[in-house]
């Protein structure tokens, strides 16, 4: 693992959003992890958009400090998206170390971590506007070598137009979460087809699951 301070290392473009876990304490210190777009405008800072609805957002409020999680591993996402599909109902606190700059925990197996401070705080009606001062970036080498799989973009693109089609459903915006659920069910097949009887294929039936779930209400 080595120190950096290059966005661009990991990949990021200007106005280009990522999909990281955002990980902070809560008032308790207990460690909280969500997945979160983030992008950057000037590649020296990043922005996040979290609802204000969210612990994320309560949390970055109060300890203006938390880590960007770099990682393309679906279960991560899975379990930090749907808290009740880890076995105690929350994200292991074994999975988390503290973070060498800031206040916040970071996860262990990510590929790469930012560690950030609030700098300032834009509400609006639903979401607000942090802008994050980057004060570390991690980089940890692991193999590079990896095969492209569908399977993975799939369950992550299915997991993130997830969270937006239970927050559809609960505020009446039907159209949209029906054209979300088109894609997840689309993704579904993917899985079925490169990945059946896989971690993969039970991160999708979960989903679906879920879904149903919400559609009755």
């Amino acid at each position: 693992m080595r120190p950096s301070s290059d966005l661009s290392g990991l990949g990021f473009v200007k106005n280009g959003i990522v999909e990281t876990i955002v990980s902070t304490y809560d008032e308790e210190r207990s460690p909280n992890a969500a997945p979160m777009g983030v992008y950057t405008e000037d590649m020296r800072n990043i922005v996040l958009k979290p609802f204000k609805t969210t612990q994320t957002y309560e949390n970055l409020l109060k300890l203006r400090s938390g880590v960007a999680n770099i990682t393309s591993d679906p279960t991560l996402f899975h379990r930090t998206v749907f808290k009740d599909a880890n076995p105690e109902g929350r994200v292991p606190g074994e999975w988390f170390t503290h973070a060498e700059t800031v206040d916040a925990p970071r996860l262990m197996n990510a590929d790469a971590c930012i560690e950030f401070r609030v700098i300032s705080v834009e509400d609006s009606e639903e979401k607000a506007r942090l802008l994050c001062r980057v004060e570390k970036i991690l980089m940890i080498y692991k193999p590079t070598l990896r095969v492209y799989s569908r399977a993975v973009s799939a369950v992550i693109e299915s997991l993130i137009h997830a969270t937006r089609i239970e927050a559809f459903l609960a505020s009446g915006e039907a159209k949209k979460a029906k054209d979300l659920i088109g894609l997840v069910k689309h993704y579904h097949r993917i899985v079925e087809k490169v990945a059946p009887n896989s971690k993969y294929s039970e991160i999708m039936s979960d989903i679906k699951r879920r879904i149903d779930g919400w559609r009755r209400g």
